[in-house]
């Protein structure tokens, strides 16, 4: 046995370190040569060595390094292992795993002790696992702690800090500005401020819900991204840009523990049942389940702000009185300009990302409502694109002034047979493809919800040769639309009767897009920009 050791000592002193095999763990550690067999095994699962007047040799094991990667907690009623790696893919940088994984892991790595005055060789994770100055935790939290605040005492925190020391004197950002000031918030002063307060907030107070989320649309090219890259930029270690659901609908959720900011990345989610729970559960629910392979799922707290950006038309399931999202549509200003973002980046990696940092962590959170979301044209499109389709029918009918396709405007008195008009709502469903339709009586409800006012009477009705049926009585056409609109909880910009063409020129004045494509001009404008509520955000700066 003795001089299987010594073979084994002298392969790993030779053994240079960019030879190692890299199983992901710090530099220096070394593999087992194949010298050592497992028939070589005592009842530790190591060689036993009889020269007890030699001295154990570490062959690289170290509990601090492995203490850097590795940490011992408990997880319900069972022990696991959690693996710390900021630079890994999304999915790896927190894994939770088994004990007997983390066994095998290092199954190939040996090191020496000394037991009953002999010299024993186990595996640096039998070693680990004895060693008194291992990593353990009675638990694990995400607590984000800038403040200096403390968690739970005793549990593992993967809180791991901002990536970079805030410095208002460090650079600009002007440009990075800009862009979100004119490109992104269409040169609306509040509508910036609720944005730049948005992440301010998530800066500053990072374990305060407040329950909205972002919702970013533009075309390929007009940088609908760069809001999100830059921000989390700031929190490099728990931002995650994901462009797959399964990265956050998916059962096995490890990356999401650690997860402040996440950017789902062109992922469409309106329509998908299944992800819209897990979606509006990660922008309001207070905790969130974690789980791994072959490791029980535990609760977490959740911390995450969600920003989405698409190309697509409809990106969000938002409800007629919806809360969460705040949408936003990227002006095709810049589009395809690289020198414009190339200049950005150069001013942000010249210091202006510490400036920025101090900005959101001097900016005054409390001066905007970031729990009332703007109600934004883009925002009341997504709400239109969610209307059920009995709604939908309903939407379509004011939006073109008749309650039948090809009537001569509204009918006298707001009277319709309660038939006909159901009749002509099946006919446009089979048109759209819809397999599910309502029956008479759930669209008769439906339509007293949306439009209360509206009563069943009946009436005499030539079409059935003057006998009397059910008929709607609806209010005027004005009235109706009046109606719809506090449904939806905002403006709606309706054709006039004049001006039928179905053209939509803006839906809410606050955020209008009237006059836009003026005041982008040809270029964004990098002097007209709003002075917050901190004094060193210089406009020309």
């Amino acid at each position: 046995m003795s001089d299987i050791h010594e073979a084994y000592g002298a392969i790993v002193s030779r053994i240079d370190a960019a030879e190692a095999y890299d199983f992901g763990q710090p530099a220096g550690f070394a593999d087992r040569p194949s010298g050592i067999s497992d028939g070589d095994a005592d009842d530790l699962g190591a060689p036993e060595d009889s020269g007890a007047a030699k001295q154990p040799q570490h062959w690289g094991y170290s509990v601090e390094r492995l203490n850097e990667e590795w940490a011992l907690a408990l997880v319900g009623s069972k022990a696991v292992m959690v693996r710390d790696k900021p630079d890994a893919p999304i999915e790896d940088r927190v894994r939770i795993i088994q004990i007997e994984a983390f066994r095998a892991l290092y199954a190939n790595r040996f090191t020496q002790i000394l037991h009953d005055s002999k010299i024993k060789t186990i595996t640096w994770s039998k070693r680990w696992e004895t060693d008194r100055d291992r990593r353990q935790f009675d638990g694990i939290e995400f607590f984000p702690n800038h403040d200096g605040a403390v968690g739970t005492p005793g549990y593992l925190n993967l809180w791991r800090g901002f990536a970079l020391v805030p410095d208002a004197q460090a650079g600009s950002y002007a440009i990075f500005r800009d862009h979100v000031f004119t490109n992104i918030c269409g040169g609306d002063d509040q509508l910036f401020a609720w944005v730049f307060g948005w992440f301010a907030h998530l800066i500053q107070r990072p374990r305060e819900r407040i329950g909205t989320a972002l919702v970013v649309r533009g075309l390929m090219g007009t940088g609908k991204t760069v809001l999100g890259e830059v921000m989390g930029s700031l929190i490099e270690q728990h931002y995650f840009m994901v462009d797959d659901p399964r990265y956050i609908t998916g059962q096995f959720n490890a990356h999401m523990a650690a997860c402040l900011l996440l950017q789902a990345e062109e992922a469409v989610w309106a329509g998908d049942k299944a992800a819209e729970g897990r979606l509006k559960g990660l922008v309001t629910s207070k905790t969130q389940m974690i789980e791994s392979k072959g490791v029980d799922p535990f609760r977490i707290d959740n911390y995450v702000r969600l920003i989405m950006t698409s190309n697509e038309d409809w990106v969000v399931p938002a409800g007629k009185d919806e809360r969460r999202f705040c949408v936003l549509d990227v002006a095709p200003t810049a589009k395809e300009d690289h020198g414009y973002f190339k200049e950005m980046f150069a001013e942000l990696n010249s210091g202006g990302r510490a400036a920025l940092l101090a900005d959101l962590l001097a900016f005054d959170v409390d001066a905007v409502n970031l729990r009332k979301i703007p109600k934004t044209n883009s925002l009341l499109e997504q709400k239109i694109r969610s209307l059920d389709h009995v709604e939908s029918f309903l939407f379509e009918r004011l939006w073109e002034g008749n309650l039948v396709k090809g009537a001569n405007g509204w009918p006298p008195g707001g009277l319709i047979r309660k038939e006909k008009l159901f009749d002509y709502y099946l006919e446009v469903s089979d048109k759209v493809g819809v397999k599910r339709r309502s029956e008479q009586t759930v669209f008769g409800m439906k339509l007293q919800k949306l439009l209360p006012d509206v009563r069943v009477t009946k009436r005499m009705d030539d079409d059935i040769g003057g006998g009397r049926a059910w008929c709607y009585e609806f209010p005027s056409l004005t009235q109706c639309r009046e109606a719809f609109q506090a449904a939806l909880g905002q403006k709606v910009d309706w054709p006039s009767d004049e001006d039928d063409d179905g053209h939509d020129d803006g839906m809410d004045p606050q955020f209008s897009d009237a006059g836009r494509q003026d005041m982008w001009g040809t270029g964004p404008d990098r002097s007209n920009l709003p002075n917050l509520a901190f004094p060193r955000l210089d406009p020309n700066t």
